[in-house]
């Protein structure tokens, strides 16, 4: 009996053993919407420190992570990691998002920059944006090195700057709510369709656009700094300069509620905030401002509105990609005749008039500052069928859009056309 007693000890010991290293081996899963070059370092660096757990990483932009986590079986995921204030917001309000135990104490410098959901994610590092460009390039077209967003409507840069799509990156969604929440809609919008007219060509990804300039396929461009950072420890020609009354933006990290592995997840969270991981993050790829570096945090003035970025983030979208993205070579043409005509000596002021009136047409979005802040207008754009492409009205909408659009490079092209016959 007692033998029998032991060896069915013997037996449970060796289940509940083999449970236990089942347990640890279980793979961390981390979705992100940085590049792979960037956080492989640190996932590489926290392996190190715990051998027994694997990493695995999943890369998607932030609509194809939210999808993602949206599916059954977004168990397997255990840690999000993003910059993307819309993709961790949106998570937090479907309640998608594990506590983080125990909470982590962030310096009070950084506090005006984050998302109002503490206790759900934690910032881990920053960055800041600016103008990345290519010294060679400039140099061999006689162009200066662009210091402002005003600057990238100037006629000297035609077809030597580009950028990404709010629709694609999330830190070109955030560049472009900068540009809007500074300037104000109107005005925002006039000089985001005046950079418009002047690009070459529209980036598929954020990362893409560093890699055009740092390839000399183009001059300049807004950029994350981090892109930059890179780029410059490869290629000495490449220069970055921080834009004015840019924002920050925070790198946060956050527990999936369906995660089956918080513990390993929070050990993870708390390597990201450790010494040696803080120090990875102004050491190697992920390029990132570190929680030890206030400098850059202290020097930027301008608080974005994260809750505004967020509501209106799908009308951003539909409307860069019609305004800009769909027409850009009917803009680049119209903006080309309008420079072209402004640098003619001499002119009438009745000319003077008519391409004024050309530059509000090319200018001009067909949505008002009071719909952009209406709560009622922006949550259609948020509505289930809507984010699958399937809202007939809002379908609709976007194809009136695209109707005023067309028509208002028209009737600006036709003011041109008067004033070369003249």
């Amino acid at each position: 009996m007692k033998k029998t007693i032991t060896y069915t000890l013997f037996f449970m010991l060796i289940l509940l053993s083999a449970n236990i290293q089942a347990a640890e081996s279980k793979p961390i899963v981390i979705l992100t919407t940085f590049s792979k070059h960037s956080i492989s370092h640190l996932v590489e660096q926290y392996q190190q420190q715990f051998p027994n757990t694997e990493v695995r990483v999943i890369f998607r932009r932030t609509r194809s992570a939210l999808r993602l986590l949206a599916k059954a079986d977004a168990q397997s995921i255990d840690i999000v990691i993003s910059s993307s204030p819309v993709l961790l917001s949106s998570l937090s309000s479907n309640q998608q998002l594990h506590a983080i135990s125990p909470p982590h104490q962030l310096p009070t410098w950084l506090t005006p920059h984050l998302l109002d959901i503490s206790g759900e994610v934690t910032a881990f590092g920053y960055s800041g944006f600016g103008l990345m460009y290519n010294h060679q390039y400039l140099d061999s077209h006689n162009l200066p090195i662009p210091a402002s967003w005003e600057d990238l409507t100037k006629a000297i840069y035609f077809h030597h700057i580009t950028m990404s799509t709010p629709s694609r990156s999330g830190t070109t969604n955030l560049m472009v709510e900068n540009i809007l929440q500074h300037y104000g809609w109107e005005d925002g919008w006039r000089l985001l369709m005046q950079i418009g007219g002047n690009i070459a060509f529209i980036s598929a990804r954020s990362f893409g656009v560093s890699e055009a300039i740092s390839k000399g396929f183009i001059g300049a461009a807004p950029v994350i700094d981090s892109y930059a950072i890179n780029s410059r420890k490869v290629f000495p020609y490449i220069g970055f300069d921080y834009l004015p009354n840019s924002i920050l933006m925070p790198a946060y990290i956050g527990i999936a509620r369906k995660s089956h592995s918080i513990d390993n997840a929070n050990t993870f969270i708390s390597f990201l905030l450790s010494q040696s991981g803080q120090q990875l993050l102004e050491n190697t790829s992920m390029a990132k401002y570190s929680l030890n570096q206030p400098q850059l945090a202290k020097s930027v003035t301008f608080i974005l509105d994260k809750q505004l970025v967020h509501s209106r983030d799908p009308l951003i979208s539909h409307l860069f990609d019609q305004a800009i993205t769909e027409q850009l070579h009917q803009l680049n043409s119209t903006w080309q005749s309008i420079h072209e005509l402004e640098a003619q000596p001499n002119l009438s002021p009745q000319a003077k008039e008519k391409i004024q009136l050309a530059k509000d047409y090319a200018t001009k979005v067909p949505v008002t500052a009071e719909q952009a802040s209406s709560p009622g207008y922006l949550a259609r754009f948020h509505s289930d069928r809507a984010k699958r492409g399937r809202d007939p009205d809002i379908a609709a909408e976007i194809q009136e859009w695209k109707q005023t659009l067309k028509l208002n490079l028209l009737n600006a092209n036709t003011l041109l056309s008067q004033i070369n016959q003249e």
